[in-house]
């Protein structure tokens, strides 16, 4: 059954967490500044498909790694650890499990105000699959993204991302808005709009999450969506853990 997760506006105060980029759709404007490494893993992230037969649920337990290289700058390495998925139709079930995909790209901070930021990340991606889930091309990928400080404690942001994986050419606008509540926990709402350019297959969807931060550096996060409308993927859902060192 189709869902749409949302959350009631609450309040927040002082925005203190490292910028992980989990768990929301969109590029976060900020760049690491205190932090010179930070490891953000899916626990998994999962998604269900509907839309035609056979019916796929996925799940991926994806893997970013970002190194601050110098102020403004940094590294970041992406593997898609595992991935599983199962396939049911009427006549048929299977499965398949194995390594995703791979990318590494650089992200900048192009402005960092007290109210605005931005933020552009490009790189490339990197057939890294096992057979189960190749096709044998590599891609490339450019985000640029900007926030808002609305006070200490609410932030919009905008972000827009073009991938090319060397088969299909997609673009995502992602609008969000994030509060945080207090010390440890913080909420956001985000919605993405993905259109693709070769195949009209497009994926717009819209949900929420919540995040807990166990200590200064270590984050949970609890998210999900819901599709917009019936050629989208049907529900997002996932838990992960960043920690900053």
């Amino acid at each position: 059954m189709r869902w749409l997760f949302s959350l009631a506006f609450l309040p927040g105060i002082v925005l203190a967490a490292p910028p992980f980029e989990r768990p929301g759709l969109g590029l976060n404007p900020d760049t690491l500044q205190q932090h010179r490494m930070v490891l953000e893993q899916g626990l998994p992230d999962a998604t269900l498909d509907q839309r035609g037969s056979p019916e796929i649920t996925t799940l991926d337990f994806n893997t970013l790694l970002r190194l601050r290289v110098v102020s403004r700058m940094e590294i970041q390495v992406g593997i898609n650890s595992y991935r599983y998925q199962r396939f049911e139709s009427a006549n048929d079930t299977g499965d398949l499990d194995g390594l995703g995909d791979s990318s590494i790209g650089a992200k900048f901070a192009l402005y960092r105000g007290e109210v605005f930021r931005a933020a552009l990340l490009g790189g490339m991606l990197m057939d890294t699959s096992s057979d189960g889930f190749s096709d044998d091309e590599d891609g490339s990928f450019v985000a640029l993204s900007g926030g808002w400080w609305l006070d200490d404690r609410h932030q919009l942001q905008l972000s827009v991302r073009l991938d090319d994986d060397g088969t299909e050419s997609r673009t995502t606008v992602v609008p969000s808005w994030h509060a945080r509540l207090n010390d440890q926990w913080a909420v956001f709402l985000d919605a993405g709009f993905t259109h693709n350019q070769d195949n009209g297959d497009d994926n717009n969807r819209a949900g929420g999450g919540i995040t807990w931060m166990l200590t200064p550096q270590v984050q949970f996060d609890l998210y999900g969506r819901g599709a917009l409308e019936s050629d989208s993927v049907d529900n997002e859902a996932g838990l992960g853990v960043a920690i900053a060192f």
